[in-house]
C-alpha cells in the first residue's frame, strides 16, 4: 500500500525506521528485486529504462581489488574501454577528491573518502535519477555534513532527480525538497522537508522524537 510520486529534478526523501522496507522499495524500483504486484512508471511509461538510473549503495559497495579510478569508471572498465582518465579526474574534483588518489585502493581510504568514490561512480554514467541508500551511514557528524553538502551541490549542478532513503531527520531537512514517511508498509505522511518538524501525525512525530510507537 505504498504510493509515491517523485518530482523531477527535486530531492525526495524516503523516511522510516530500520527494517520498514525503505531499501527494498528502492531496489525494486531499480530492478534489483522482483515484485508481485503494483506498477512502476518513469515519465509516464511502464517500460522503465534503468540505464537512466544510478545508485549510491549504503556501504559504498566498492570493489576492493580495483583501484579508485577503476571503481569510478566500472561500467567502462568492464567493457575494456580505457579512455576514462579525464572523466574520472573531473568527477573526483566534483566530489572533492584529489587526483593523487587516482591509483589508490579502497583499503587506503577513510570512510568519508569511500563515500565520495561511491558517489563519483554513481555519477559516472550521467544518470537522470540517482538513488542514495543511507548516504551518511557510518560517518561521524562532520563527515555526514560534508557528504550532505556534496550531495546538494552535485544534484543541483547536474539537475538530477534524487531519491534518498534515510532515518536521519537532520539530513532529510538539509538535503530534501519533499518527503514520504513509511511505516508498516503504508505511506503514513508526506510533505515538504522544511515542514517535517511541524507534523501533526502522531506516528511520524514519535519517529522524529525517538519515542516508541
Amino acid at each position: 500500500d505504498i504510493s509515491l510520486k517523485i518530482e523531477k529534478n527535486k530531492s525526495t526523501i524516503i523516511l522510516g525506521q530500520s527494517g520498514c522496507g525503505k531499501s527494498v522499495l528502492i531496489k525494486i524500483i531499480y530492478q534489483l528485486l522482483n515484485y508481485e504486484k503494483g506498477t512502476i512508471q518513469y515519465e509516464g511509461k511502464k517500460n522503465v529504462d534503468i540505464d537512466k538510473f544510478s545508485m549510491l549503495f549504503q556501504y559504498g559497495a566498492l570493489f576492493d581489488s580495483l583501484s579508485l579510478s577503476e571503481n569510478i569508471a566500472f561500467t567502462d572498465y568492464m567493457k575494456n574501454k580505457l579512455n576514462y582518465s579525464r572523466k574520472v579526474k573531473s568527477l573526483m574534483a566534483d566530489v572533492g577528491l584529489d587526483s593523487s588518489n587516482y591509483h589508490k585502493y579502497p583499503s587506503e581510504l577513510s570512510g568519508g573518502m569511500k563515500k565520495r568514490v561511491a558517489l563519483a561512480r554513481a555519477l559516472y554514467k550521467s544518470p537522470k535519477v540517482i538513488f542514495l541508500d543511507e548516504p551518511t551511514t557510518g560517518l561521524d557528524p562532520i563527515n555526514s555534513d560534508l557528504i550532505n553538502d556534496l550531495i546538494i551541490k552535485v544534484i543541483k549542478k547536474r539537475k538530477i532527480t534524487a531519491v534518498t532513503i534515510t532515518h536521519d531527520i537532520k539530513s532529510a531537512i538539509k538535503t530534501g525538497d519533499n518527503f514520504y514517511f513509511i511505516d508498516k508498509g503504508i505511506t503514513q505522511e508526506e510533505g515538504r522537508c522544511d515542514k517535517i518538524l511541524s507534523t501533526k501525525n502522531k506516528i511520524f512525530k514519535s519517529f522524529i522524537t525517538g519515542a516508541r510507537y
